[in-house]
């Protein structure tokens, strides 16, 4: 498969999970090592206004040949071309075929 950057996917984080005394436990996020993948661009756009000025909108697909363990993540950061694009909540995984997995953010 043709590569054109790198993925990397936040692990290790506890959300969720409370201490004896009931207080939420705040975990560093531990991110993974680089994944070679195909990042192609759905969506870029530098049209978004809020009231304290304008912010991008962007949403890529992102193909891996195989899901690397431990992928059980909402948040991943996307490297293109030696230019982080930046960190992506995950909106989908899907198997394309075989030994292709299509990450929609």
């Amino acid at each position: 498969m043709r590569t054109n950057g790198t993925i990397t996917y936040r692990i290790g984080a506890a959300e969720g999970q409370f201490d004896d005394d009931g207080q939420p436990i705040i975990a560093e996020s531990v991110w993974s090592e680089p994944v070679r993948c195909f990042i192609k661009t759905n969506t870029h756009d530098n049209k978004g206004v809020s009231v304290g000025g304008t912010f991008s909108h962007e949403a890529y697909e992102v193909l891996i040949e195989r899901i690397p363990e431990g992928l059980d993540t909402d948040v991943v950061r996307l490297v293109r071309g030696g230019r982080e694009l930046g960190e992506f909540k995950v909106q989908d995984i899907q198997c394309v075929c075989l030994d292709r997995i299509r990450i929609i953010v």
